[in-house]
C-alpha cells in the first residue's frame, strides 16, 4: 500500500506539474495574442503617422518652393529698388548740376557788370541764351521796373494763326 500511495502521490505531482505547464502555456498564448494585437494596432498607427508625415513633407516641400519663389521675387524687387535709387541719385545730381549752371548763367550779368566774370569752357550756349532770356524777363517783369509790353499780362500770340496753330 505504501507503493500505491507513493504512485498516487507521484501521479498527482506529475498531474499538478502538467496542469501548471498547461496553464503557463495558455497564459503565454494569451499574452502573445494580446501582444500581437498591440503590435498590429501600433503598426496601423505607425502607418497612419507615416501618411501624415508624407503629407506634411509634401506640404513643407510646396511651402519651401513658394517661399523660394517669393524670395526670388523679393530679390528682384530689391534690385529694382536699388536701380530706382541709383536713377533718383543720378537725377538729383543732374538737377544739382543744371541748377548750378542756371545759377551761373543768372548771376553772370551781375559779375560782368562788376568786372568779376569768369570764363567757363564747358558752358553751353543754349544755357547762356536761356539765362539771358530769364534775366531779360526778370528785368522786364510787371512790377513797375520794366516795360509793360514785355510782361506776362500782355503776351504776344504764341501760335501762328496762318499756319492753323
Amino acid at each position: 500500500m505504501a507503493w500505491d500511495l507513493a504512485a498516487y502521490g507521484i501521479t498527482f505531482g506529475v498531474m499538478a506539474i502538467a496542469m501548471a505547464f498547461v496553464m503557463a502555456v495558455l497564459t503565454i498564448s494569451r499574452s502573445l495574442r494580446r501582444l500581437d494585437r498591440a503590435v498590429a494596432q501600433v503598426s496601423k498607427e505607425a502607418e497612419l503617422s507615416m501618411q501624415h508625415c508624407r503629407q506634411l513633407a509634401d506640404e513643407a516641400r510646396e511651402t519651401i518652393a513658394a517661399s523660394k519663389k517669393s524670395l526670388e521675387g523679393f530679390a528682384t524687387l530689391a534690385e529694382g529698388a536699388r536701380a530706382l535709387g541709383e536713377a533718383v541719385q543720378t537725377a538729383a545730381q543732374t538737377a544739382v548740376h543744371v541748377t548750378d549752371l542756371y545759377r551761373e548763367c543768372l548771376i553772370s550779368p551781375f559779375q560782368a557788370s562788376s568786372g568779376f566774370r569768369e570764363e567757363k569752357i564747358d558752358r553751353s550756349s543754349d544755357l547762356m541764351d536761356m539765362g539771358r532770356k530769364l534775366w531779360s524777363m526778370w528785368k522786364n517783369r510787371p512790377d513797375g521796373k520794366g516795360s509793360p509790353a514785355n510782361n506776362c499780362h500782355n503776351p504776344e500770340p504764341s501760335a501762328d494763326p496762318s499756319r492753323g496753330e
